[in-house]
């Protein structure tokens, strides 16, 4: 597969997915960016829920390409190259796990009794944030290792420390009217380093 369109699926995939949480909103009456989830976006009867879950899913590959893009990269040095590996197939995996979530398991409507699917996609939930991290750490240390640049090795560890921050302010909101707002800022600061990332690999 093309290189150049691997890389670019990284740059793409966030301006999706800042789309389709935008577009949700505006079409969804009452709903609050402030205070409500992006994944009761995709809750079963959920308005415009089939057209939102596409664009989800269209998001969630992208991803799952530029992880592969990012596999392919790695494979291509042979310093350090396992711990390359394992990070972009901790991405890819956060990527697919990312469609299931939104489609074969989605969240539960608040209020509504707990279901399977609703209690699979909290602990899928749970194994992105993992994975997320895995991913930022192994990758910023393979880009220092490497040499190809010491300073996103630096700059993933920033990164690293500000999405747990974030991270740990989402958690202490859960309920609260600031919910939606303190998980989109930790989606963010995620997002932000994944663009940098695309950078940096298509200018090495």
């Amino acid at each position: 597969m093309n290189r150049r369109f691997l890389s670019l699926s990284g740059l793409i995939a966030p301006i999706l997915f800042v789309f389709t949480t935008i577009l949700g909103g505006a079409i969804r009456p009452g709903y609050s960016h402030m205070s409500d989830t992006v994944s009761e976006l995709f809750s079963p009867g959920s308005p415009n829920r089939f057209l939102l879950t596409t664009l989800h899913t269209l998001f969630a590959v992208l991803l799952v390409l530029f992880g592969i893009g990012i596999l392919k990269f790695v494979q291509r040095y042979e310093k350090s190259k396992r711990i390359g590996i394992i990070g972009a197939s901790a991405f890819i995996a956060m990527a697919v796990l990312n469609i299931m979530t939104a489609t074969i398991f989605p969240q539960d409507p608040w209020g509504s009794p707990s279901t399977f699917f609703g209690e699979m996609h909290i602990i899928l939930s749970g194994v992105i944030s993992i994975l997320s991290i895995l991913y930022i750490l192994l990758i910023g240390i393979w880009f220092h290792r490497t040499g190809i640049s010491p300073f996103f090795g630096w700059y993933s560890i920033a990164t690293l420390a500000a999405v747990m921050l974030t991270a740990g302010w989402f958690m202490s909101s859960i309920g609260s009217p600031l919910m939606g707002l303190s998980e989109r800022v930790t989606i963010l600061v995620g997002f932000q380093w994944t663009v940098a990332l695309q950078y940096v690999a298509s200018h090495a």
